[in-house]
């Protein structure tokens, strides 16, 4: 269309300084500027509920246990753009002039987590329950060992859709997929579901001009969750009153547990969609150590 600003706004850098110009651009409510920028605005709505557990039981006869258990539910409106907390840019809004349709449990929601550690001193060598009184060099040997552990499981983070295009033309900066009506959860083992971790029929690609239906996050599929235990065993030799050596037998990830990164989750990646083709975390590490206290 024949753009009203030509000649009025003459900014080399500026769409509106040529002769013609976009029809959507007048329609929009100050059609004199093509955008605004702001850099992580703090701007924004969430709620948060949470029921925790916690469960302690202190040093008796050796023994220290820790049981840690929390289930929430974290909903917002927009979510942060650092990578490491979680989803990023995600706060890129579909329709601006429809802030409710932006509200979703957000990125960073954990529903539930639980934690377990414990350290217990074995009771064997002198001044322990067994072989309280045994002889120096048959207390060196089994006398003085710890076991230490720490488990964690923990469910994924909310999944997010991805449409692979804006063909929305609102000058938005991001337009989702919409839902076809088909349930996208699917239960069962991760090395079950490898090519179909969710059900990828219940999605379809937005077109030109349409709002997708798809929020912002899914309700009720999740990215990996979290199952690791690691362990260790220490043993303490007392070279004199205030010198201890310890040596130290150390397991990461003690079962070997896979860990998978998570799906595709661009709809038009038809190769990757819904498909985990990658493992990712971290495999069983075990390691020896010494270390000298005083």
């Amino acid at each position: 269309m024949a753009n009203p600003f030509f000649g009025i706004i003459t900014n080399p850098a500026s769409s509106l300084r040529l002769a013609t110009v976009q029809y959507g651009q007048l329609l929009r409510p100050y059609p004199q500027y093509t955008g605004i920028g702001a850099f992580r605005k703090p701007s924004g709505n969430s709620i948060y509920h949470s029921f925790t557990l916690r469960l302690e039981k202190r040093f008796s006869h050796g023994l220290s246990m820790l049981f840690s258990y929390t289930a929430s539910k974290l909903i917002d409106d927009v979510s942060q753009q650092v990578n490491f907390l979680g989803a990023a840019a995600s706060n890129a809004k579909q329709d601006f002039y429809n802030r409710a349709a932006e509200r979703s449990i957000s990125a960073q929601d954990v529903s539930q987590r639980l934690v377990i550690s414990g350290n217990y001193d074995l009771p064997f060598g002198r001044n322990r329950m067994f072989l309280s009184h045994a002889p120096a060099a048959l207390d060196f040997v089994l006398g003085g060992w710890q076991v230490n552990g720490i488990a964690t499981f923990s469910t994924g983070t909310p999944i997010q859709i991805g449409n692979g295009q804006n063909a929305l033309n609102i000058f938005s900066a991001n337009q989702r997929a919409s839902a076809t009506g088909t349930d996208p959860y699917v239960g069962g083992a991760v090395s079950d579901r490898l090519t179909h971790y969710f059900n990828q029929s219940a999605f379809v690609q937005s077109g030109n001009f349409v709002i997708g239906t798809l929020g912002r996050f899914l309700p009720n599929v999740r990215g990996i969750g979290q199952n690791n235990i690691d362990a260790s065993l220490f043993k303490n030799f007392r070279v004199k009153e205030k010198i201890n050596a310890q040596f130290r037998g150390e397991a990461f990830n003690l079962v070997n547990h896979p860990y998978w990164n998570n799906p595709g989750t661009t709809i038009n990646d038809l190769a990757n969609f819904g498909i985990i083709t990658t493992k990712g975390g971290q495999r069983r590490i075990m390691q020896l150590g010494l270390k000298l206290i005083f």
